[in-house]
Protein backbone atom coordinates (compact mmCIF):
# COMPACT_ATOMS: atom_id res chain seq x y z
CA UNK A 1 0.00 0.00 0.00
CA UNK A 2 1.16 3.66 -0.82
CA UNK A 3 1.21 5.93 1.82
CA UNK A 4 3.66 8.67 0.50
CA UNK A 5 4.52 9.87 -2.67
CA UNK A 6 7.68 11.65 -3.65
CA UNK A 7 7.89 13.73 -6.51
CA UNK A 8 11.01 15.43 -8.43
CA UNK A 9 11.19 18.80 -9.55
CA UNK A 10 12.36 19.53 -13.21
CA UNK A 11 10.43 18.03 -15.84
CA UNK A 12 7.54 16.59 -13.52
CA UNK A 13 6.23 20.03 -12.51
CA UNK A 14 8.60 22.67 -14.73
CA UNK A 15 10.13 21.75 -17.89
CA UNK A 16 14.28 22.09 -18.05
CA UNK A 17 16.14 22.59 -20.94
CA UNK A 18 19.74 21.87 -20.12
CA UNK A 19 20.82 22.27 -24.12
CA UNK A 20 19.65 26.24 -23.66
CA UNK A 21 22.05 26.35 -21.43
CA UNK A 22 25.17 24.54 -23.30
CA UNK A 23 24.71 26.45 -26.20
CA UNK A 24 23.74 30.04 -24.04
CA UNK A 25 27.54 28.72 -22.49
CA UNK A 26 29.29 28.46 -25.55
CA UNK A 27 27.90 32.56 -26.83
CA UNK A 28 29.69 32.99 -23.00
CA UNK A 29 32.57 31.52 -24.21
CA UNK A 30 32.56 29.35 -21.21
CA UNK A 31 35.72 26.97 -21.72
CA UNK A 32 34.95 24.53 -18.66
CA UNK A 33 35.90 20.81 -20.17
CA UNK A 34 32.32 18.61 -19.27
CA UNK A 35 33.94 16.57 -16.61
CA UNK A 36 35.27 20.20 -15.11
CA UNK A 37 31.77 21.80 -15.14
CA UNK A 38 29.86 18.27 -13.82
CA UNK A 39 32.16 18.32 -10.64
CA UNK A 40 30.96 22.15 -10.43
CA UNK A 41 27.65 21.50 -11.20
CA UNK A 42 27.50 18.60 -8.30
CA UNK A 43 29.24 20.51 -5.65
CA UNK A 44 26.87 23.91 -6.40
CA UNK A 45 23.47 21.40 -6.03
CA UNK A 46 24.97 19.99 -2.70
CA UNK A 47 25.42 23.42 -1.32
CA UNK A 48 29.65 23.00 -1.27
CA UNK A 49 30.14 26.09 -3.38
CA UNK A 50 28.29 28.98 -3.13
CA UNK A 51 26.39 31.30 -5.86
CA UNK A 52 28.86 33.87 -6.57
CA UNK A 53 31.66 31.09 -6.19
CA UNK A 54 29.99 28.81 -9.02
CA UNK A 55 29.25 31.56 -11.51
CA UNK A 56 32.36 33.54 -10.64
CA UNK A 57 34.16 30.11 -12.10
CA UNK A 58 32.10 29.92 -14.92
CA UNK A 59 32.86 33.37 -15.51
CA UNK A 60 36.49 32.84 -14.99
CA UNK A 61 36.68 29.93 -17.77
CA UNK A 62 35.81 32.64 -20.32
CA UNK A 63 37.67 33.08 -23.34
CA UNK A 64 36.07 36.51 -24.39
CA UNK A 65 35.22 39.43 -21.39
CA UNK A 66 31.99 38.10 -20.52
CA UNK A 67 30.14 39.78 -17.56
CA UNK A 68 29.24 37.57 -14.68
CA UNK A 69 25.15 38.58 -16.37
CA UNK A 70 25.82 36.82 -19.48
CA UNK A 71 27.22 33.22 -17.41
CA UNK A 72 24.06 33.85 -15.12
CA UNK A 73 21.41 34.51 -17.38
CA UNK A 74 22.66 30.89 -19.39
CA UNK A 75 22.00 29.24 -16.44
CA UNK A 76 18.66 30.55 -16.28
CA UNK A 77 17.86 30.09 -19.56
CA UNK A 78 17.13 26.21 -18.61
CA UNK A 79 14.17 26.58 -16.70
CA UNK A 80 10.45 26.76 -18.39
CA UNK A 81 7.99 27.97 -16.26
CA UNK A 82 6.53 26.28 -13.10
CA UNK A 83 3.13 24.23 -14.28
CA UNK A 84 0.10 24.91 -11.95
CA UNK A 85 -0.60 21.78 -10.42
CA UNK A 86 -1.84 23.10 -6.10
CA UNK A 87 -5.02 21.78 -6.92
CA UNK A 88 -4.21 18.08 -7.91
CA UNK A 89 -1.48 18.39 -4.84
CA UNK A 90 -3.88 18.88 -2.24
CA UNK A 91 -6.72 16.47 -3.72
CA UNK A 92 -3.67 13.72 -3.30
CA UNK A 93 -2.62 15.44 0.29
CA UNK A 94 -5.83 14.06 1.35
CA UNK A 95 -4.37 10.75 0.91
CA UNK A 96 -0.81 10.40 0.97
CA UNK A 97 2.15 12.18 2.58
CA UNK A 98 3.91 14.65 -0.25
CA UNK A 99 7.36 14.93 -0.66
CA UNK A 100 9.46 17.26 -3.21
CA UNK A 101 12.81 15.52 -3.70
CA UNK A 102 14.91 17.59 -6.11
CA UNK A 103 18.73 17.96 -6.90
CA UNK A 104 18.56 21.47 -7.55
CA UNK A 105 20.46 24.65 -6.66
CA UNK A 106 19.63 27.97 -4.86
CA UNK A 107 19.93 30.14 -7.70
CA UNK A 108 17.81 27.92 -9.94
CA UNK A 109 15.51 27.82 -7.18
CA UNK A 110 15.63 31.90 -6.14
CA UNK A 111 14.82 32.51 -9.94
CA UNK A 112 11.62 30.01 -10.04
CA UNK A 113 9.79 31.50 -6.94
CA UNK A 114 10.20 34.93 -8.47
CA UNK A 115 8.71 33.57 -11.82
CA UNK A 116 6.19 32.10 -10.57
CA UNK A 117 5.31 34.61 -7.97
CA UNK A 118 4.38 34.59 -4.40
CA UNK A 119 1.12 33.55 -4.51
CA UNK A 120 1.91 30.32 -6.99
CA UNK A 121 4.70 29.76 -5.44
CA UNK A 122 3.21 29.48 -1.73
CA UNK A 123 0.57 27.57 -2.45
CA UNK A 124 2.86 25.03 -4.63
CA UNK A 125 5.50 24.35 -1.70
CA UNK A 126 2.95 24.25 0.87
CA UNK A 127 1.29 21.31 -1.26
CA UNK A 128 4.24 18.94 0.36
CA UNK A 129 4.83 18.01 3.43
CA UNK A 130 8.61 17.63 3.30
CA UNK A 131 10.95 19.78 0.63
CA UNK A 132 14.33 17.64 0.54
CA UNK A 133 15.94 20.52 -1.94
CA UNK A 134 20.19 19.30 -2.40
CA UNK A 135 21.96 22.23 -1.59
CA UNK A 136 20.18 22.16 1.32
CA UNK A 137 20.45 19.06 2.86
CA UNK A 138 23.75 18.33 1.33
CA UNK A 139 23.12 14.90 -0.58
CA UNK A 140 21.67 14.06 -4.16
CA UNK A 141 20.73 11.40 -5.94
CA UNK A 142 20.82 8.78 -6.90
CA UNK A 143 22.95 8.47 -3.68
CA UNK A 144 21.70 6.09 -1.20
CA UNK A 145 22.31 8.44 1.18
CA UNK A 146 19.48 10.77 -0.03
CA UNK A 147 16.91 8.33 0.00
CA UNK A 148 17.73 7.33 2.92
CA UNK A 149 17.72 10.91 4.75
CA UNK A 150 14.42 11.49 3.55
CA UNK A 151 12.80 9.06 4.35
CA UNK A 152 14.46 9.36 7.66
CA UNK A 153 12.60 12.43 7.92
CA UNK A 154 9.71 11.46 6.15
CA UNK A 155 8.87 8.61 8.64
CA UNK A 156 8.65 6.27 5.76
CA UNK A 157 8.94 2.64 4.99
CA UNK A 158 10.80 2.47 1.11
CA UNK A 159 7.36 -0.02 0.17
CA UNK A 160 5.00 2.28 0.81
CA UNK A 161 6.59 5.00 -0.91
CA UNK A 162 6.03 5.82 -4.70
CA UNK A 163 9.08 7.80 -6.40
CA UNK A 164 8.78 10.07 -9.31
CA UNK A 165 11.10 10.84 -11.16
CA UNK A 166 12.31 11.79 -14.90
CA UNK A 167 15.71 10.24 -14.67
CA UNK A 168 16.27 6.14 -14.60
CA UNK A 169 19.49 6.18 -12.92
CA UNK A 170 17.77 8.00 -9.99
CA UNK A 171 14.45 5.46 -10.36
CA UNK A 172 17.38 2.24 -10.26
CA UNK A 173 18.72 4.03 -7.09
CA UNK A 174 15.52 3.72 -5.22
CA UNK A 175 13.89 0.65 -6.85
CA UNK A 176 16.91 -1.04 -5.32
CA UNK A 177 15.95 0.84 -1.33
CA UNK A 178 12.41 -0.93 -2.27
CA UNK A 179 10.70 1.66 -3.18
CA UNK A 180 7.84 2.12 -5.92
CA UNK A 181 9.20 3.80 -8.70
CA UNK A 182 7.08 5.74 -11.60
CA UNK A 183 9.06 7.39 -14.92
CA UNK A 184 7.30 10.35 -15.93
CA UNK A 185 8.23 13.52 -17.96
CA UNK A 186 5.83 16.41 -17.72
CA UNK A 187 7.17 17.50 -21.75
CA UNK A 188 5.82 14.26 -22.89
CA UNK A 189 2.72 13.48 -20.81
CA UNK A 190 -0.06 14.56 -18.48
CA UNK A 191 0.87 14.01 -14.50
CA UNK A 192 -2.23 13.59 -13.08
CA UNK A 193 -3.79 11.42 -15.86
CA UNK A 194 -0.32 9.35 -15.73
CA UNK A 195 -0.55 9.10 -11.64
CA UNK A 196 -4.13 8.69 -11.45
CA UNK A 197 -4.06 5.64 -13.47
CA UNK A 198 -1.01 4.11 -11.58
CA UNK A 199 -2.54 4.64 -7.99
CA UNK A 200 -5.67 3.12 -9.26
CA UNK A 201 -4.05 0.12 -10.63
CA UNK A 202 -1.38 -0.47 -7.87
CA UNK A 203 -3.97 0.10 -4.95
Amino acid sequence: MIKQIWFDFGNIFIPVFPENTKEQFERCGVQLSEAHFTELHHAFEVGEVSQREFFQSLTASCKFLQSAQCVRQAWMSMLGNLRDETLFLKKLGKSYDLALVSNTNAAHIEAIAAASGPFLWTHFTNAFDGLFLSYEIHERKPNASYFEKVAQAMNAEPAEVLFIDDTQENLDSAAALGFQTLLFNCQEGDLKKELTAFLTQFD
